[in-house]
């Protein structure tokens, strides 16, 4: 079902934004402004989505992440931008070769320049907030965006080869009630095949997405890009993350090192940003929860004092 909309006395209102065309001619992207009410200019975070065809709540089960980090952020003042997703909106677009720049990174500076031209917008306090791989790319994003961006958040990003990861979740689910049976084994060995041919092989295939695609993917190196933007960093990690680990966040902490850069970790937090307890699992994306409120205060806060 849609989202509800904003409450009759909420203190912001939400309007449909079009993103500005490509270079390259494709359409621009439909998308959310949430605009608090008052006078502005306001700051403003763009919100960059992960892996897959995901909307511009970034719905995953009965969660909307994005959704509740625009309306958590517009109640304290600080407007926002999140819009679908290219592989969700327009698959047509991907029937030839593409990139990860066809996929997310054009988009997002489109996302920028939007917010850029707009009146209602402090043009000098635009952040992009990237979340899983939406973080990966946030250095590379800023990088194209001609000076537009004013500062980097980072939820649940990952620091290390993306296919390393992809290997270490699926070994995760495998034995996360204590053994690995024949048939799991079977789809690792599988998938490890998979992987490596992949980083070989242009043309090869993994999860409907082309060798080239993934090469490209991993000579990004995200802890480089966020340092090589001399912008102010936010790193935002849930201690029950299975998806991007604690190697992950030791090589954000090791590579990203002073006052520039501001580090949380939530004990309680999966990868979504969203409590629970226990080990994390695919099965509670499936549960109905909402963003930790203390993890969007800490964005608030932060974008506040980069002002």
């Amino acid at each position: 079902p849609p989202p509800p909309p904003p409450a009759a006395d909420a203190s912001f209102s939400e309007q449909a934004i079009t993103l500005p065309a490509l270079a390259s001619g494709k359409p621009g992207l439909p998308g959310t402004l949430t605009l608090p009410h008052g006078k502005g200019p306001f700051p403003a975070v763009v919100l960059v989505h992960g892996s897959g065809p995901q909307d511009r709540d970034e719905t995953i089960g009965g969660n909307r992440p994005f959704l509740d980090i625009a309306r958590g952020l517009a109640a304290q003042g600080i407007a926002s931008l999140r819009y679908d997703k290219r592989t969700r909106a327009r698959p047509q677009d991907f029937s030839g070769t593409f990139g990860i720049d066809d996929e997310t990174t054009d988009d997002a500076v489109a996302a920028v320049a939007a917010l850029a031209d707009n009146a209602a917008i402090a043009h000098d306090r635009i952040h992009v907030l990237g979340h899983s791989q939406g973080g990966l790319l946030a250095g590379r994003i800023a990088a194209r965006s001609q000076g537009k961006v004013a500062g980097l958040i980072l939820l649940a990003a990952p620091a290390r080869p993306i296919l390393d990861l992809l290997g270490e979740q699926n070994r995760y689910l495998a034995d996360l009630d204590g053994s690995v049976s024949a048939e799991e084994q079977a789809h690792l060995d599988a998938l490890d095949a998979a992987i490596a041919k992949v980083r070989h092989d242009p043309a090869a295939k993994l999860l409907e997405l082309p060798g080239h695609y993934w090469q490209q993917l991993e000579r990004i190196d995200p802890v480089a890009d966020a340092r090589d933007s001399k912008l102010p960093v936010l790193l935002l990690q849930g201690g029950r993350d299975f998806q991007v680990v604690d190697a992950d966040w030791q090589r954000w902490k090791q590579g990203l090192q002073g006052p520039r850069y501001r580090f949380h970790i939530y004990p309680a937090l999966n990868h979504l940003g969203i409590a629970g307890e226990g080990k994390g699992t695919l099965d509670e994306y499936g549960k109905p929860g909402h963003v930790d409120t203390a993890l969007i205060e800490d964005i608030a806060r932060w974008v506040d004092a980069q002002g």
